[in-house]
């Protein structure tokens, strides 16, 4: 099983926030509501966003404005490294399942290389080859503040106390946010994308709200040119924390893909806010309608809810969708796709699934699926997570565990039926 995977790869800087480290950085006396700026210019930018994730539960994603700022950031906290970029994650998580990935770098430095399954596949003149031959020594690192539920940081007379565990992703990232590719990347994906079956795409919130336009008109002829190549191509859109709703809402009315998928805080930055399933599921039918999609996706802490045509059997997609969640829960309880899977599913998510079978929907083991129109929605209940060893990346290991199995799913769909 062949699969493109595009755009970015970075190296995640992670830092484990305390709290009396950023209140010692602050240079504002505390008392101004906490937001979050379109750019980190400062450190209070920064400090800024930083609360009013905690203080929400919520993550972001924030680019920083110049190098030197970055270089300030990264002075002034210790730091973790591990692979990231979504393109990266879900190379990873793909190969790790057995299919082989091909993956666009155009920054990879030795410790990088170091940090990708051996059975991921970089483009090299015109050949496939492992990721530590094809290191060029350039690296591009995103500042990940991880927070857990109960932090408590005080700036002057206030405190802030985290509601959920979540993060806030700094970047300063000149390749990826212009979702540059390398040449050998091009050309090689031009030449054989018959052989590929999927292609998983994502990266555009890391384009800043200037010029985006032109970037994403570049990568969305790209992903055209792939899926003329090869009409069979499964091409799924992971989207990210925009800078600005206009930026998702230009990107998906014309991005060439048959599944969208996106979480509880994306969903309502194009579709409003939603609270509870039976609001999701309106938003997904309503994003399907207006872009003509064949599925849409939303994994939220609670659940993973689909809706989707005719592409796999909707039992297949309960279990991709358990998979799927159940990757991230792992990683989320663990620290490792190998490790111990936490034990007992979401409260939230088994009352949401209730409800779902009290109104129709067939039980298909964790989860539950049921007609909506000419679609079938599915709705599958997270695993319970209390203490996450992290947050960056669960989305992704989700998304490309399910994409395997409804890749699965198709191929074997397409034996059944050949002459």
């Amino acid at each position: 099983m062949n699969i493109i995977c595009a755009y970015p790869v970075n190296l995640d800087a992670v830092h484990d926030v305390r709290g009396e480290e950023i209140a010692g950085l602050s240079e504002e006396d505390g008392e101004a509501e906490p937001k979050i700026n379109e750019k980190i210019t400062c450190i209070d930018d920064l400090v800024s966003a930083l609360l009013f994730c905690m203080q929400n539960g919520s993550g972001a994603e924030l680019l920083i404005d110049r190098d030197d700022m970055a270089r300030r950031i990264e002075a002034s906290f210790s730091w973790h490294h591990r692979l990231g970029g979504n393109a990266g994650i879900m190379a990873n998580v793909l190969a790790a399942r057995g299919a082989m990935p091909v993956l666009n770098a155009p920054a990879l430095s030795q410790r990088m290389a170091g940090m990708i399954h051996p059975y991921v596949r970089l483009p090299l003149q015109g050949k496939l080859v492992e990721p530590v031959r094809a290191v060029n020594e350039r690296e591009m690192v995103h500042f990940v503040f991880e927070f857990v539920q109960g932090t408590a940081v005080r700036t002057g007379r206030r405190e802030v106390v985290a509601r959920k565990s979540n993060r806030l992703i700094a970047t300063f990232d000149p390749l990826n946010s212009r979702l540059c590719t390398d040449s050998d990347f091009d050309s090689f994906c031009s030449k054989n994308i018959r052989s590929f079956d999927g292609a998983l795409i994502s990266g555009f919130h890391l384009v800043p709200n200037f010029g985006f336009r032109e970037i994403y008109k570049e990568k969305i002829a790209q992903i055209a040119s792939w899926r003329d190549g090869n009409p069979e191509l499964y091409t799924h859109a992971e989207m990210g924390s925009f800078q600005q709703p206009e930026m998702m809402k230009y990107l998906v009315a014309r991005l060439p893909a048959d599944s969208l998928g996106l979480n509880e805080d994306e969903l309502a930055m194009i579709c409003g806010p939603t609270s509870g399933w039976r609001r999701t599921l309106e938003s997904a039918k309503w994003l399907m309608r207006g872009l003509g999609l064949q599925r849409v996706a939303i994994h939220t802490r609670d659940y993973i809810l689909s809706l989707m045509l005719d592409l796999i059997p909707a039992e297949d997609e309960a279990k991709a969708l358990t998979k799927g969640a159940d990757a991230a829960a792992t990683l989320a309880y663990s620290g490792s796709l190998e490790g111990k899977p936490p034990v007992g599913a979401n409260p939230t998510g088994l009352k949401a699934c209730d409800e779902f079978i009290g109104e129709g929907a067939t039980p298909s083991g964790r989860g539950a699926f049921m007609a909506a129109g000419e679609a079938i929605a599915t709705l599958v209940p997270s695993l319970r997570v209390d203490h996450p060893r992290f947050t960056v990346g669960l989305g992704d290991t989700a998304t490309a565990t399910i994409f395997h199995e409804e890749l699965k799913a198709r191929i074997a769909g397409k034996k059944r039926h050949s002459p």
